[in-house]
């Protein structure tokens, strides 16, 4: 198959959404979670997490444009704080199912069985269910522009992952954690077999 842009123009609605979103393979796919000024948990499931820089601890993720309510992203510039939570296998269904339209006033941990838990720092729940949980502050938003689409930008102020998941070397185990990846809104996809290459050098 060879497509020009006016092909993939051309597609079908719902055809070309599933194409372009399943088309780079595989990506991450996270649990956010936050709280309105109100009090209301939120949750919700985002596959567009990049790692951004590791001297200062930051990562950056994609928000749909604001044409229609969207709570993770009030929440977030109400509140600051916002969580990133691992999909597992265990509770995939609960996580998938944070992606229905629930109202702003209704809260998609109760809705879906899954548990909220906070520390003393962050204000925002976590998911207890997952097993690797980031606490992040609003750092800073891009507009991407023509398509009204931001870039949020969150730093990292604390993290929460298994001792036996972390290895000497400080990579993380995401085989041994059973990780969920996604392709597309809906195919996920459970860690495979991983290989480890050395740092590549001239």
């Amino acid at each position: 198959m060879h497509l020009s842009n006016a092909d993939i123009q051309e597609l079908a609605s719902m055809y070309r959404r599933n194409f372009m979103n399943t088309l780079p393979g595989p990506r991450n796919v996270h649990l956010v979670g936050t709280k309105s000024y109100r009090g209301t948990e939120n949750l919700g499931v985002f596959s567009s997490f990049v790692h951004i820089s590791a001297v200062e601890p930051l990562l950056g993720f994609i928000m749909r444009p604001l044409t229609v309510p969207r709570q993770t992203y009030h929440n977030i510039k109400a509140n600051r704080w916002f969580t990133v939570n691992t999909i597992h296998p265990d509770f995939l269904s609960s996580a998938h199912q944070t992606s229905a339209k629930y109202g702003e006033t209704e809260s998609e941990f109760a809705a879906t069985g899954l548990t909220p838990e906070y520390s003393d720092a962050c204000k925002a729940p976590y998911v207890a269910e997952s097993k690797v949980r980031l606490g992040l502050t609003f750092e800073e938003e891009h507009l991407i522009s023509g398509i009204e689409t931001l870039f949020i930008v969150g730093r990292v102020q604390e993290v929460f992952v298994p001792d036996e998941a972390v290895l000497e070397s400080g990579h993380v185990d995401h085989e041994l954690l059973r990780t969920m990846s996604v392709a597309g809104l809906d195919t996920y996809h459970e860690v495979g077999k991983s290989k480890r290459l050395p740092y590549a050098r001239p």
